[in-house]
């Protein structure tokens, strides 16, 4: 058996529904029952294009190592009745028997009945290219592009319904960091499936102000708890940070309903990993991109209580703030023609207007307004405007005066250049937060 630093990937997705399960959740069904293996290295979170629109929920897909471990093991999780434990190395294990054996687990908590669930499950001693993973985090890639690529780096896998799973799981096994963070999911016990959730919004507050490199927490615009999910699934809830050891002591912080298990990933959440830098004219549908640009509208509020600007680089686009970002749209309410803005977004699948998820304001033009038409010099009545950039006329004596001449003010901005993000309740998992753009990661767990 030769030895191997990686051990054997597994990964696997698509396999929940919007009415439960949660590939995490198998994740954590997987270590359990595939006792017979070590885990190496931490278990993998890795989120996908966030504008597919055949996804369940978050787009995540989940990588795992197994093999034989050497060396000093370390803590990652807890299953009733035992500690999961990592190791960093360890010798790989037959492909073919670790996929039939994780087959078989996947196959007995996928929810099949689901219309959008269609499962794939890999193996491989090797990852596929890394290009893999850049293109499903920001574009659909079709299942025959994935499948050359795991059959080039000499993988098996097994595909369900439509098998358009492995094309995540494939992705989740190509992912080699650049930025990441990690996260601690909690989950409920089976009987609790389904029913309110029970966490202590008093402790995750006192969490959230305690801990200095957690983020995503809670809402405080909205009183609203964001370490919990809103659908039925297995997850009571999960903390995002930076330091992987400072998650482990901000888990035992929450109250409320006791946890069945617990896992610690290393995730792509907050990342921005699905942003690209494009030009307007190149945008396509579901692209998410960051693009510098020029205000060249007045902000519009529309029915529904959108915010819409227009924006250019040449090329021309609308920038939406939609209703759900809350006080983020005066962001985009404080804006003028003119203004310098890069923005960072996703360009709708229906038509061609781009949602702002982050914005840096960085040039504001004066806001000059026009307060009074010229008085007249020969008569001393206030004068008339014969039209947009016609200049003004004195009803009374006929005289005429250029534009220039109308009394003007400038006018005090509301907003001042810098980054600009929505609450946290309206943050995609992908969203890198404003606290996270200057922070490097403080553990190399």
């Amino acid at each position: 058996m030769a030895f191997s630093v990686s051990g054997t990937l597994l990964a696997f997705d698509d396999t929940d529904s919007p009415d439960g399960m949660c590939t995490t959740y198998l994740a954590s069904l997987m270590i359990e029952e595939l006792k017979n293996y070590d885990l190496i290295g931490l278990p993998r979170l890795v989120r996908l294009d966030p504008n597919v629109p055949w996804k369940t929920r978050g787009n995540a897909a989940i990588c795992l190592r197994f093999g034989e471990g050497t060396g000093v093991s370390r803590l990652c999780g807890l299953l009733p009745g035992r500690e999961v434990r990592y190791y960093e190395s360890g010798r790989a294990v037959e492909k073919g028997s670790l996929l039939e054996e994780a087959s078989l687990v996947l196959e007995r908590v996928a929810q099949f009945d689901c219309e959008k669930t269609n499962p794939g499950i890999v193996v491989s001693d090797r990852r596929p290219s890394q290009g893999l993973y850049w293109e499903a985090v920001r574009e659909v890639v079709p299942i025959r592009r994935v499948e050359k690529s795991l059959s080039e780096c000499g993988a098996e896998w097994r595909k369900y319904k439509s098998g358009r799973g492995i094309i995540g799981a494939a992705s989740a096994m190509a992912w080699r960091p650049r930025d990441r963070t990690w996260e601690v999911i909690a989950y409920r016990h089976p009987k609790m499936f389904g029913k309110p959730r029970r966490v202590d919004p008093k402790s995750v507050i006192t969490m959230d102000k305690t801990t200095r490199h957690t983020f995503n927490n809670y809402d405080y615009e909205s009183d609203h708890i964001a370490i919990t999910p809103g659908s039925p699934c297995p997850i009571l809830f999960g903390i995002r940070g930076d330091s992987a050891a400072e998650l482990l002591k901000a888990k035992d912080m929450i109250r409320g309903e006791r946890p069945d298990r617990w896992l610690l990933f290393l995730t792509n959440q907050g990342t921005d990993d699905h942003i690209a830098k494009r030009r307007i004219g190149a945008l396509k549908p579901m692209d998410s991109a960051r693009i510098e640009a020029s205000v060249i509208s007045p902000p519009v509020t529309v029915p529904g209580k959108h915010v819409i600007l227009r924006v250019s680089d040449g090329d021309e686009i609308d920038a939406a703030f939609y209703e759900p970002s809350r006080s983020f749209r005066q962001v985009g309410r404080a804006l003028l023609p003119g203004d310098g803005v890069t923005i960072f977004g996703s360009v709708r699948e229906d038509r061609m207007t781009l949602n702002v998820e982050k914005i840096h304001v960085r040039r504001l033009v004066k806001d000059i307004r026009k307060v009074h038409n010229p008085v007249c010099k020969r008569c001393g009545k206030r004068m008339g405007s014969m039209g947009f950039g016609q200049g003004f006329r004195c009803k009374r004596c006929g005289a005429k005066a250029s534009g220039s001449a109308a009394m003007s003010r400038t006018f005090a901005r509301s907003i001042r250049p810098g980054w600009f993000e929505p609450p946290v309740a309206s943050r995609r998992h992908l969203h890198k937060p404003l606290r996270r753009m200057s922070r490097v990661n403080i553990d190399n767990l």
